[in-house]
């Protein structure tokens, strides 16, 4: 996710949680309020298109959901930031069935994420 934001010009660094089994990741960095929207649908647009994210549930508001196998990306549309300052731009990366070796699928060429088989 972090390259795709990149190719739209979005500028992250990446914040894993820390915590031992439990997969979640953070992206945050700030970019030019005038084109932050646009250059956010787009990086969204091109993860479906280019990357095999698929559109989420809504969760109503502003913010979009992403999934792809085992991972769940939302991305929250800030409001506008006071003038003078660049608008926030925030991912959150969260997994399910991982294990605390797990990371985001990288794009491009990463091999996909597989939720781990139910133990019996």
């Amino acid at each position: 996710m972090t390259a795709i934001l990149a190719a739209e010009g979005i500028t992250v660094e990446r914040e894993p949680s820390g915590v031992p089994g439990r997969c979640h990741e953070r992206l945050s960095g700030r970019h030019a309020p005038e084109t932050v929207e646009a250059a956010m649908k787009a990086a969204l647009a091109r993860a479906r298109s280019e990357h095999g994210w698929q559109t989420g549930p809504d969760t109503g508001g502003e913010s979009v959901t992403l999934t792809k196998n085992n991972w769940t990306a939302v991305a929250g549309f800030a409001g506008d930031p006071a003038q003078g300052l660049q608008a926030p731009v925030i991912v959150s990366l969260m997994c399910v069935d991982g294990d605390d070796t797990a990371t985001a699928p990288a794009a491009p060429s990463a091999p996909a994420l597989t939720p781990a088989p139910a133990s019996s």
